[in-house]
This record gives structure tokens, C-alpha cells and sequence, in this order.
């Protein structure tokens, strides 16, 4: 199959590549030939990570480096990025997610969660993508095509109480993503640089599992997660399963990737001035979306209502 993504003998930046959706993109790459950095905070997470990536390789020519760094310190990216001496070719902004401290309603979320949120979703990646844009400025390649991928989320197109720590930072990437498009062809036409966003929905990570317990009961309601920890392994995407659905879409060229048809839908429904990468099925999807989502709106509308009223004695505004 020809793809407009290629990676063999290029090097890769996977930032948050040591668990997760990060180190299963990874380990795709791998495969494909590609030389691999990985940066994460975790040093041990990322020895085992860049021990995984290292077995999946294509050739055993290909390096696999692991550095650990914090991705939201503008210095200290840089300082990595000179520690690793080489020019990157793609970067792949996969740091970020949510915990425990960082779920829950804006009444009863601390400052410290908020911040800390908005750090791991939004500067991990807006750092790594200004200090290797800055080098490639600086170090045209006229004759390759390098690549920015940002992992968003659905949730940067719907809202859910309990995710207003979230939602804010991944609807910023992708105006991050949609800004940076523009501002790349300062520099060189799309055959020089390219963007990508990928929006996928819910899958299967430790973390998720773990922010279940102290979820509110609503958030759960509205995203489908009510339900025993066996059955959402059930019937949950893996991360391996959006990681290579990820790389199918840039395999495609697209500039919006999405997981699923729910997706596909909401982004189409707040498609705004993004570009579209199949007019005609984009055009379709923003229709139905048009006609199906204020039904569903009302729907999440009426749920928060009857939840708020049914715990109220359970809401306790300010106690952070």
C-alpha cells in the first residue's frame, strides 16, 4: 500500500512514549524502520518502553533512545533535544491524560489539578514542537517532509461535567494544531512540513481503569463507562487497536484522524475552519451531526439536570 506517511531510516520523537497509546505508536514505528526517541518523566517506565520498541524493530540498525525529561519545562526539552544531537524528522505528541486529582467538577477540583492539567496536555506538547521547529528552521530539508502529529481527543469537541480539566487543553491543542498549519507555510509549502491531529474516543489504559474510582457517577453515565472494569475491557478499544488506526490516517495524508464513527461525527460538528480530508463524506458526517446532536445535547442536558438533583446533598462546592 503507498502511504504519504513515511518513516523507514527517519527518527521519531514519541513525547509521553513510555506507557500507554505513546509506546504502542512506538513500537508501530518500530516496525516500520523508523529510529526511535522516547521522553517521558519516568526513567524506569522508559527503560522497559524503550526495551519493548527495541524488540519490534525492523532492522537492527535502527537506534531506539529513551531520555527522561519533563516535557512541560521549555529548558529542559531543549536541553534533551541537544543531549540527543540529532535532528528529528517527525514529532508525535502523545504526553498528557488525566488522574484522579485532575477529574471531577470545577467546584471541587483544586488549583494544583487544574494547573497540572493543563501542563501535561497542553505545554508537553506545545515545548517539543517549538524546540524541533526551531531546528528545522534552521536546518531546511527541502527534499523531506517532516511531520508534526498531536494525540487529542474527542473530548476537545464535547464537553462532560467531570472532565473540566480536560476538555480545555485537548480543544487547545487542536488550535494549537490548526494555528501551527498555517504558520508552517511561512517556511515551506506541505511538502515540507505537515500537521496532524488525531481526536480518538475512549480506550483501554491503566490510567483509565484507574481514574474510574473517583470519577463522578455522571461522567461515567455520559461516556458509556458505568459498567464493571471486566466489560469495559469488553468492549473498549485497545491502545494498540487506536494506535495503528492513528497511523492508518496518517498513512492517508489526513490532517484530522479520528477512532470511531462517534467521532468522526462530533469533529465533523465542530468542524469550523479546519481543513476537510474527504470533502464529500466530511460534508455528510457534518449533516447528520447537524440533525442528530441537539437530540443528544438535550439527552447529556437532562442527565446532568436529574444527577444534580438526585446528589445534591453529595455536592460540596469549594471543599478544595
Amino acid at each position: 500500500m503507498m502511504t504519504k506517511f513515511k518513516t523507514e531510516n527517519l527518527r521519531v520523537v514519541v513525547a509521553g512514549g513510555s506507557r500507554g497509546l505513546g509506546k504502542c505508536l512506538a513500537v508501530e514505528l518500530a516496525k516500520r524502520g523508523a529510529h526511535i526517541l522516547l521522553l517521558a518523566r519516568g526513567k524506569d517506565a522508559l527503560e522497559v518502553a524503550k526495551a519493548e520498541v527495541a524488540s519490534n524493530r525492523k532492522s537492527s540498525t535502527q537506534v531506539i533512545d529513551a531520555i527522561a525529561t519533563d516535557l512541560c519545562n521549555h529548558l529542559a526539552v531543549k536541553k534533551t533535544l541537544s543531549q540527543y544531537g540529532a535532528i528529528p524528522d517527525i514529532v508525535l505528541c502523545v504526553a498528557g491524560g488525566s488522574s484522579p486529582s485532575q477529574i471531577g467538577f470545577l467546584a471541587d477540583l483544586s488549583p494544583e489539578g487544574l494547573i497540572s492539567c493543563l501542563e501535561s496536555n497542553y505545554y508537553s506538547a506545545v515545548f517539543i514542537t517549538q524546540a524541533c521547529l526551531q531546528l528545522w528552521i534552521q536546518n531546511p530539508e527541502p527534499d523531506r517532509t517532516r511531520h508534526v502529529i498531536f494525540v487529542s481527543s474527542a473530548a476537545a469537541f464535547v464537553g462532560l461535567p467531570g472532565y473540566i480539566a480536560y476538555t480545555p487543553p485537548k480543544a487547545a491543542i487542536r488550535a494549537f494544531a490548526d494555528t501551527l498549519r498555517q504558520e508552517l507555510l511561512l517556511y515551506g509549502g506541505k511538502d515540507m512540513y505537515q500537521v496532524h491531529s488525531a481526536f480518538p474516543g475512549t480506550f483501554i489504559t491503566d490510567s483509565f481503569l484507574a481514574e474510574q474510582a473517583s470519577k463522578p457517577e455522571i461522567t461515567k453515565i455520559m461516556e458509556g463507562s458505568n459498567i464493571s472494569d471486566e466489560e469495559i475491557q469488553n468492549k473498549t478499544p485497545s491502545a494498540l487497536s487506536i494506535a495503528k488506526k492513528i497511523l492508518g490516517g496518517l498513512d492517508k495524508g489526513y490532517f484530522s484522524i479520528t477512532s470511531d464513527w462517534e467521532s468522526a461525527l462530533i469533529l465533523n460538528n465542530m468542524r469550523g475552519p479546519s481543513p476537510r480530508d474527504n470533502v464529500i463524506l466530511d460534508l455528510l458526517l457534518a449533516l447528520v451531526a447537524f440533525l442528530v446532536w441537539p437530540f443528544v445535547r438535550r439527552d447529556f442536558d437532562r442527565k446532568t439536570r436529574d444527577y444534580g438533583r438526585k446528589n445534591r446533598a453529595q455536592l460540596h462546592p469549594g471543599r478544595a
